[in-house]
């Protein structure tokens, strides 16, 4: 993935709108292999439509937008765990056709857990969990299926501050091994120094 030449998602003089009302305007951007970038600004200022529009969620009303992606995870706001799932399964999701259905334990699966704090909640159904743990169940999805990009939408929200800072040492590692990294942020806070250099885009 290091080895990219030309950016992993591109954004030139892009317009964004939502319910008829543009909320971004004449934006471009670029993300990288390996860079982590923070995309920052307060409440309805369009962050988390830009992510989505980074992810191939929502189109552009105008400008363009291009992606050169063949594997992301994204993080939403909201965990979107199925709750009639185990959270090995849901992490599971993450990677269509890598086995959701199978009764055996996923070493994998095990293994990312433990790496954002969750060991040991493998066979547990997520409702047993707290919104936080939740989370980082969410983050262990997006990151399960090997992407080359995370598009991660305010990761650090409700999350205490050894969470927080969990997190933003796993999205650290996978920047260092070469995933570009896009999250949003109401502004660069506590848990930030802990990504190394990123780079801050203020909407």
């Amino acid at each position: 993935m290091s080895g990219h030449d030309s950016p992993l998602v591109e954004f030139d003089r892009v317009d964004l709108s939502r319910g008829g009302r543009v909320i971004v305007e004449d934006f471009s951007m670029r993300i990288e292999p390996g860079e982590v970038v923070a995309l920052v600004g307060p409440s309805g200022r369009g962050k988390t439509t830009v992510l989505h529009a980074a992810a191939g969620l929502v189109e552009p009303s105008a400008g363009t937008v291009t992606r050169r992606v063949e594997r992301q995870g994204v993080l939403f706001q909201e965990p979107r765990l199925l709750p009639w799932m185990s959270v090995q399964r849901n992490v599971l999701l993450g990677a269509p056709g890598r086995g959701v259905w199978s009764r055996s334990s996923n070493p994998d699966v095990e293994r990312l857990l433990e790496s954002v704090g969750l060991e040991g909640t493998a066979a547990m159904p997520p409702f047993r969990l707290s919104g936080g743990m939740q989370r980082r169940v969410a983050l262990a999805r997006a990151l399960f299926g090997d992407p080359a990009v995370v598009f991660a939408d305010e990761p650090f929200a409700h999350l205490d501050s050894g969470s927080a800072r969990l997190v933003a040492e796993v999205l650290s590692r996978a920047a260092d091994s070469g995933v570009a990294v896009l999250v949003t942020a109401h502004d660069t806070g506590e848990p930030f120094p802990l990504m190394g250099n990123y780079r801050t885009l203020i909407l």
